[in-house]
């Protein structure tokens, strides 16, 4: 007895969802799409609806498609050939269009160029460090280098690595000619040596020789950035990847 009274309930329920839906699909027809639009865009509203853009962005986004749509079918558009799957287009209406990746820096470029710089600062400062550490005489008989050269270079080898690989990378649609790309290579190259060099030249004051130990503590410290850098953005290649 109980089942029977459970079978028309449910019954009901379902009958209910079945003439939800078919409202919700009736919205999209007679207002001037075709039926193939007409279903693009009740899919879409349906995907659109499970976000958590505002009510009053939904409409106007529905609304801005519809009638584009409209005028577009009278060329022969689609709602496909127009944006593309349904997933694809309520990403873009909720995160913004993506932004077009530059040929030099691409996304992401200033995480890398400060990870890079990083690199070089902790090799240097642990290489020297330890070289001074186990034997300090090299530190009277040799011209050590400064903590500002050492600076200088690491900063201007950020800037210049992260830019070197897309210069020839097949995946990057390139407006500049080889030549033109290798000869960046080759001024950034030029431009590293003769900056860390001038940055040699400077007075001991402004560019100061550290002690052993003070060199290898700042190249710890580096390594730690760098992981920290790694595990909050996404890094290309380098240290520790």
């Amino acid at each position: 007895m109980s089942d029977n009274k459970q079978t028309p309930r449910n019954a009901g329920v379902h009958q209910k969802r079945n003439n939800v839906a078919v409202s919700e699909r009736a919205a999209f027809d007679n207002i001037g799409l075709t039926k193939r639009n007409a279903e693009y865009m009740y899919r879409f509203n349906k995907e659109l609806e499970n976000t958590k853009l505002t009510p009053e962005k939904k409409a106007a986004a529905v609304q801005d498609m519809v009638n584009e749509l409209v005028e577009g079918q009278k060329s022969g558009k689609t709602g496909k050939n127009t944006y593309g799957d349904i997933e694809a287009r309520v990403k873009e209406v909720v995160e913004g269009p993506t932004r077009p990746d530059n040929e030099l820096f691409g996304r992401n470029y200033w995480p890398n160029m400060i990870y890079n710089s990083l690199t070089f600062f902790m090799i240097f400062n642990l290489m020297f460090g330890v070289m001074y550490l186990f034997s300090p005489k090299l530190m009277t008989t040799s011209r050590p280098v400064g903590i500002t050269a050492i600076t200088v270079s690491a900063l201007i080898a950020g800037f210049i690595l992260p830019i070197m690989p897309r210069l020839f990378s097949p995946k990057i649609k390139h407006t500049l000619n080889g030549f033109l790309r290798a000869l960046i290579v080759l001024v950034g190259f030029l431009v590293w040596m003769a900056l860390f060099y001038l940055a040699q030249m400077l007075p001991g004051i402004v560019n100061p020789i550290l002690m052993p130990w003070p060199s290898i503590i700042l190249g710890l410290v580096s390594i730690a950035a760098m992981f920290w850098l790694r595990r909050t953005y996404k890094i290309n290649g380098g240290f520790f990847g």
